[in-house]
Parts: structure tokens; C-alpha cells; sequence
């Protein structure tokens, strides 16, 4: 699986809604692979595309969608249009991600993003309707690995995202979420290697229970 530059169409996007009128030297940095491409964002995004099917054709393939303002009213389909637009429905899936640091190590720093209810199912509904315009399924990537059995030092943070995505996998296939891929965001964050075992045993649970079928 090839995720094409994380967060860089987020910042595309705070540029200009419409990736087509950011300019981009598209051509001229590669003209052996991007001739037939316009020079802009949108071509960037569709010749990377292109490229990864030319030279690697047995990957799969995808754009980041960023879900900085995913509680935004509307923001799933404002995304979805903005993703549409930069060409990722020529890829295989979207990749999202919950949270670059555990939500122990924001708290530290001032920063809520813990979820609850509200926020987990906000989440969903993003990734839903994200997935269902562009046509593509959604893969949340760099889940972070804390949990509650954790004391907020280094390697050591608590999170709630592996508890929930684990106890609500069914409404996680809902919303079309092909895969979760976890993943420590920086060195200092939670790994497996210092989780007390927990994504691992929650993993093999998962896989004992016979695991949910893509929708």
C-alpha cells in the first residue's frame, strides 16, 4: 500500500478549495511521466497516481484526505468534493488519520483529542460520506497505539481510540473503512513494543471472532 504525501493536500486545500487553480510546475519537473498532466495541484495528485501504476503496478494505491475539521457541519462532503476533484478516485482508497500523537501526550501539551461518542461517531460519519464521493474505501492510518493501562510518559500514553475502533468494529465497516493501520506518529509515542500487549491481544480477539466483511 502506497499513501501519497500526508497532509500535504490538507494544506493544498487551505490554499484553495479548488485544486485545479493552485499552480503547480508539473510538466517541466517531469516531463517523461507528467507531460499529459495540467500544472497544478490536481495534476500532481493524478500524475503520482499514474506513476505508481506505471512503476509499481502491483501496489495499491491512494491520497490522504486530512480530517483536521471533521466535526465541521458539512465537512465530509466538502472533502470528499476537494479529494474528487484532486483525482482520488483514480486511486484504490483514501487514506485518514484519527490522531498523529496519543491523546495522553496532547492533553499535555494543551490539546484535547480524545474521543468520545460524539467525536467517534463524527469520525465515521466523515470517513462515510468521504468514501461514498469519492467512491473509494477509507484506510485510517497511523491510529494511535495508547491506552488506559498507560501512565503518560514516553512510549507510555494513554488513548481510547484501539478500545473503540475494536468494540464498535461493526459501525467502522459501516462506514466503509477497508483497514486500520496503527502506528506510533513520532519515536516518543506508544508502540506495540511498549502497549502492555494491548493492540495485539485485542488483534487476535478480532481475528478468533471471525473479524467483519468490507461494506
Amino acid at each position: 500500500m502506497l499513501q501519497i504525501e500526508p497532509d500535504l493536500w490538507g494544506f493544498v486545500r487551505s490554499v484553495n478549495i479548488d485544486p485545479h487553480a493552485v499552480p503547480a510546475q508539473l510538466k517541466a519537473a517531469n516531463p517523461t511521466d507528467c507531460a499529459w498532466h495540467e500544472d497544478s495541484a490536481a495534476g500532481v495528485a493524478r500524475c503520482m497516481i499514474s506513476m505508481a501504476r506505471k512503476y509499481a503496478p502491483n501496489v495499491s494505491v491512494g491520497l490522504h484526505a486530512s480530517p483536521w475539521t471533521y466535526m465541521a457541519p458539512g465537512d465530509g462532503e466538502v472533502t470528499g468534493r476537494y479529494m474528487a476533484a484532486l483525482g482520488a478516485g483514480d486511486g484504490d482508497f483514501v487514506t485518514t488519520d484519527p490522531s498523529d500523537r496519543d491523546a495522553g501526550y496532547h492533553e499535555s501539551q494543551g490539546k484535547n483529542v480524545w474521543w468520545n461518542d460524539e467525536k467517534f461517531a463524527g469520525y465515521l460519519a466523515w470517513s462515510k460520506k468521504l468514501a461514498e464521493i469519492v467512491g473509494k474505501p477509507t484506510v485510517m492510518w497511523q491510529v494511535p497505539l495508547g491506552n488506559w493501562g498507560q501512565n503518560n510518559t514516553v512510549n507510555h500514553w494513554k488513548d481510547n481510540k484501539v478500545d473503540y475502533l475494536f468494540s464498535r468494529i461493526n459501525d467502522v465497516a459501516n462506514a466503509h473503512v477497508a483497514a486500520l493501520l496503527f502506528g506510533a506518529g513520532n519515536w516518543d509515542q506508544t508502540s506495540p513494543e511498549f502497549d502492555g500487549g494491548n493492540l495485539f491481544w485485542k488483534t487476535k480477539d478480532y481475528i478468533s471472532k471471525g473479524g467483519v466483511n468490507l461494506r
